[in-house]
């Protein structure tokens, strides 16, 4: 009989397409048990891997809190050289080309959210190394360095003070825009080693509408923020006797202020599992 030519092609193929009686697919049931078991072990995954972002989110989130309360406290360090460089505190001092005295008050203001005080942050200030006499427009320093042409320095020798203006400096010699003036003081005014001081008026405020502490530096840039997220903030005010100086006496008493209270509580800028760090210190200037 002719056969077909595609017969034995056929023949050839059919073991590979035939299907052994001992052979068989996965029923319903196991179909069902073997994708619950991946679903809970997909769960346990995903849910560990939830857990893990949420508490690496959390860490990260406490430690931006935190960062941001001790950058705060540079407040502190500020506060701690308050009067340095500054005539003592109820002193009196003689304005550029002489005139009435001013009174030298080293904390201008302070409220519960804010304060002003007069500072070298920057230890600009140096030391007169020849002795200045009543009418000298050059003061011949240890170190002008950091000193700069309009900054207003102070000659201080004790309670006896004197503020004028630079105007050019040559290695460490300051030329001033009016002379020394020494009303009632027997020459030398100010001996070698009176200090020359270039302190500013240094300010701190909280904003409580947009949690944001600035810092003035007295440079002229103005207020600049300093830290932001800050949550809660609270200045208190101690007068010698360590008896704290209330809010509404204070205007009355910034002679008086011995030491400064510092609480404030800064949070992170994520909202998801937002982190918060409180922050307290007590701050004694060394020069009040």
């Amino acid at each position: 009989m002719k056969r077909f030519p595609y017969e034995k092609a056929d023949k050839e193929l059919r073991p590979f397409c035939s299907v052994s009686s001992n052979q068989r697919g996965f029923t319903l049931a196991e179909l069902l048990v073997t994708t619950a078991i991946v679903g809970l072990v997909m769960a346990a995954v995903l849910s560990v891997q939830m857990s893990g972002a949420t508490i690496s989110q959390t860490s990260s989130n406490k430690a931006e809190a935190q960062q941001s309360a001790r950058a705060a406290m540079m407040m502190e360090e500020d506060l701690r050289a308050a009067g340095y460089g500054y005539p003592p505190s109820q002193s009196q001092i003689t304005p550029p080309g002489g005139g009435a005295n001013v009174t030298a008050n080293i904390i201008t203001a302070a409220t519960a959210s804010a304060i002003t005080f007069t500072a070298d942050v920057a230890n600009a200030s140096t030391s007169l190394t020849g002795a200045v006499n009543s009418g000298a427009t050059v003061l011949s320093v240890t170190d002008a360095s950091k000193i700069a042409v309009n900054d207003i320095i102070y000659l201080i020798n004790y309670t006896q003070a004197s503020s004028l203006v630079v105007k050019t400096i040559t290695g460490n010699n300051i030329t001033t825009v009016t002379g020394v003036t020494c009303p009632g003081v027997p020459p030398p005014c100010y001996p070698a080693g009176a200090v020359v001081g270039r302190a500013r008026a240094i300010a701190y405020s909280w904003n409580q509408a947009t949690l944001t502490l600035s810092k003035d530096a007295g440079d002229g840039a103005g207020s600049q923020p300093a830290v932001t997220g800050v949550q809660a903030f609270q200045l208190r005010y101690f007068d010698a006797n360590d008896a704290e100086i209330l809010p509404a006496n204070l205007a009355a008493n910034l002679p008086n202020i011995r030491r400064v209270m510092i609480d404030l509580t800064a949070r992170s800028a994520t909202a998801l599992n937002q982190g918060t760090f409180r922050g307290t210190s007590s701050v004694r200037p060394r020069n009040l």
